[in-house]
């Protein structure tokens, strides 16, 4: 049996040659034989007679007719058995095809009798044919003819798992189709065939999301008896050896393949999972992989300068032609790799020599590094003082979305569908019929005064709470998003301090550093943490225990009640990190957060532990107690993460100011008198000049002799703009006498000041959209 979702990267010793070879795929088992192949036209027309009650006459007539013509046109293609004809002529077709045969008034004939004969089993299409052509009317058919006592079992077990309707019924038809192509008897399927199936999905283009429910409703009537308990753990790959993780990408040099396996086999057991898979990718695709697509035949690392410096400037820029950020990172896992194989070289020569080459990576490529590196820092920080004045308004809003989606939740609910009912003014419509069987349970809602889209009571109010609760708990704790996720019922400890006070501790489970840690818990978060309870528990009074699937290290971890756990498409399951960044972004969108230039912002699951470390540390808080509560190993992390605000460096730089007041002699803080307060009154009187405002610094003299318009201190007044142009023109006027007259010093002069001029009506423009954007001087600054 294999291990599903856990098997190991590296199953065999680091210097076995056997490292070299990827696991060999399992090979699809045959198809079942049909013992309707070779039977005779009148055996399978005298059967079809049995799909209908005797009554009903002209149904069973047209089945009969319809059937014989099916199987009268598959008999004239080249082949010995009924599914050999039918995969030669009928199933490759594209949807809604029929033969000659059938064209016209005939079409129904051709469904028809392909339908009788895939519910007697006479052929087995593929599964893009039951996509493609939709028979539906055949599915309750077939589970009638055969083992209808299996299928009444799974139907009543859909119905007591609650959920919608839809839900139990797409996943009853996936169940059909898959005995229907593989002919097995539905306890018999495997999970290779609900593999199968959902790669035919797929590859088609359609969604496979019935199939978890479908396989939990197969495990419940007793089918995949060995297969573990979920069809995600079953489906799931687990961790890639270092063979496959290197065979994921087309290297043409068999001896450059195998070094690369061999060198992250010898990286592997200082690496997590997920930075392996990185460092393969860098350096099976990013690096070699990409040197044999622009110089085919390349064998050697000892790359030639053009190579190297074409590559170099490739990787700056990603296949959509836009910049990538983090460049360096390649730069630094390929000069990492050259390196290492210098060192073993000398170590293991017979096994690294050949492959030891100078570096092509040099210290000055690595010296613009730093430099990216802090504009990157920059442009997090930046970005974490533009959401911290936003954080308030997006626990409003969520708060807020939760209130309301929960009060129309419960008057829908109190509301018959057909009727209306209001909420905050809102009127409101609950669609459908009492009678209806297509969502009967559907909890459907549209508003109607004024007019908007339909959507799901019940399901906005699970959105709505969940994006509450991630909210509350990321913005309180700090916590990594996956770290959020592995939060249990057993995550909440008591620590009873020395003076006998009982203090609330959440214990964060080992994630990016492997190390766990323990944080107190204020009693807000405690109250949200004990809502999240109330509202998992089952009937039991017990929270349910799930697996949870690590994406980043590709496995599944023991049975836990994770609090962070919710029904979806009909079975429970842990939340992923991908549908909170959905929340987060219709919530963002809902609390209309804008940046200053008024283009939309959203919050991600990490800006929140930006914001945290950055309010805790500007706060008070001890850098390195935050380093603790944040999980960092070292401090330059959580220094990097700390935006510090211009408050402080405002609060830093006027005591430094008061200090140096402190040293000056005290008659320098003397009190004017009225001759010098006189004089200092006088000189902002005297800055008001025919085109605007002098702003030079008090007690200095003009440098510019009074020339205005060559004066960079010189502030326009819109309004005197008419008088800018007429010196405009006046000035072009003089130029041109300049010049008949040759007078050369004063054509330059002339020249000089219409330089200046031009750089003035630039000055009015950005004065006139200042005005127009409502920002003058420090009201820009509000």
């Amino acid at each position: 049996m294999p291990g599903y979702g856990t098997t190991l990267r590296t199953p065999v010793s680091r210097r076995d040659p056997g490292i070299l070879t990827a696991p060999a795929p399992i090979p699809a088992p045959p198809p079942l034989p049909n013992p309707w192949d070779r039977a005779e036209i009148e055996d399978v027309v005298g059967e079809s007679l049995t799909l209908s009650a005797p009554e009903a006459t002209r149904v069973r007539r047209n089945k009969q007719l319809a059937s014989r013509w099916v199987l009268q046109w598959l008999q004239t293609l080249p082949a010995d058995t009924w599914q050999q004809r039918w995969l030669l002529g009928g199933d490759p077709k594209p949807p809604g095809w029929v033969p000659e045969e059938f064209a016209g008034p005939n079409r129904w004939k051709y469904f028809t009798g392909a339908g009788v004969l895939i519910v007697l089993g006479v052929i087995r299409p593929s599964y893009l044919w039951l996509f493609g052509n939709r028979p539906q009317h055949i599915y309750d058919s077939y589970r009638r003819r055969h083992q209808s006592d299996v299928f009444a079992e799974v139907e009543g077990l859909a119905a007591q798992r609650g959920g919608a309707p839809m839900h139990a019924r797409e996943a009853l038809t996936t169940l059909t189709r898959m005995v229907i192509v593989t002919g097995k008897d539905l306890r018999e399927l495997s999970v290779a065939d609900l593999t199968g199936y959902a790669a035919a999905r797929t590859a088609s283009g359609r969604y496979t999301t019935a199939l978890p429910f479908a396989y939990d409703l197969l495990r419940a009537v007793g089918g995949l008896a060995d297969a573990p308990p979920t069809f995600k753990q079953a489906s799931a790959r687990g961790q890639l050896t270092v063979a496959e993780l290197v065979d994921r990408y087309p290297i043409a040099y068999r001896p450059m393949r195998d070094v690369l396996v061999h060198y992250l086999a010898e990286r592997a057991p200082a690496l997590d999972y997920n930075s392996l898979a990185t460092l393969s990718q860098i350096l099976s695709e990013h690096f070699w992989a990409d040197l044999e697509r622009h110089h085919p035949g390349i064998d050697s690392l000892r790359l030639p300068p053009e190579a190297i410096h074409a590559w170099k400037q490739r990787i700056r820029v990603l296949p959509d032609g836009s910049t990538r950020l983090h460049y360096e990172v390649m730069l630094l896992a390929v000069r990492a790799f050259y390196l290492d194989l210098q060192h073993w070289a000398m170590e293991q020569p017979e096994l690294w020599a050949a492959w030891s080459a100078p570096c092509p990576i040099t210290a000055a490529d690595l010296r613009g590094t730093v430099k990216e590196k802090r504009r990157r820092q920059a442009r997090m920080h930046e970005r974490t003082r533009t959401l911290a004045p936003l954080l308030p308004r997006v626990v409003t809003a969520a708060e807020r979305q939760l209130d309301r989606a929960a009060r129309i939740l419960t008057a829908t609910r109190a509301t018959a569908p057909g009727e209306q009912f209001t909420v905050d003014g809102t009127r409101y419509l609950r669609t459908g019929k009492p009678n209806k069987y297509w969502q009967p349970t559907a909890l459907l809602v549209r508003p109607i005064e004024p007019e908007g889209p339909r959507f799901d009571a019940a399901v906005e109010e699970d959105q709505a709470f969940w994006v509450w609760a991630a909210v509350e708990v990321l913005r309180r704790t700090g916590a990594r998003i996956e770290e959020m996720l592995e939060l249990t019922h057993l995550s909440l400890r008591q620590y009873q301090a020395p003076t006998g006070d009982l203090v609330p501790l959440i214990q964060i489970s080992p994630s990016k550093t492997d190390h766990e840690r323990v944080i107190p818990a204020d009693p807000d978060l405690v109250a949200v943490l004990a809502r999240i309870i109330r509202r998992i528990k089952g009937p039991e009074g017990r929270v349910p225990l799930l697996q949870r699937y690590d994406f980043h290290d590709r496995r599944f971890g023991p049975p836990l009640p994770h609090l962070f756990q919710r029904v979806s498409l009909g079975r429970l399951g842990v939340i992923s990190p991908t549908y909170f960044n959905q929340l987060f972004k219709k919530l963002a969108k809902q609390a209309a957060l804008t940046d200053v230039d008024g283009s939309p912002i959203s919050f991600s699951a990490h800006d929140f532990r930006r914001v945290f470390a950055t309010e805790t540390v500007n706060s008070g808080l001890p850098i390195h107690i935050a380093a603790k509560l944040l999980g960092h190993l070292d401090l330059n992390t959580t220094q990097g993460y700390v935006a510090v605000y211009p408050e402080e460096v405002i609060r830093h730089y006027r005591t430094f100011i008061d200090q140096g007041r402190g040293r000056r002699p005290r008659d320098e803080y003397r009190e004017p008198t009225n001759a010098e307060w006189a004089e200092f009154r006088d000189h902002f009187q005297l800055r008001k000049v025919a085109l605007g405002t002098c702003e030079r610094p008090y007690g200095t003299p003009c440098q510019h002799e009074h020339a205005c318009i060559r004066c960079p201190v010189l502030r326009l007044d819109l309004a005197q703009v008419p008088r800018l142009l007429q010196i405009e023109t006046n000035t072009h006027e003089r130029l041109d006498e300049a010049r008949r007259m040759q007078w050369l010093g004063e054509v330059a002069a002339l020249e000089e000041s219409l330089r200046h001029i031009s750089g003035k009506k630039q000055q009015v423009e950005r004065l006139r959209q200042q005005t127009e954007l409502g920002e003058s001087g420090s009201t820009a600054l509000g």
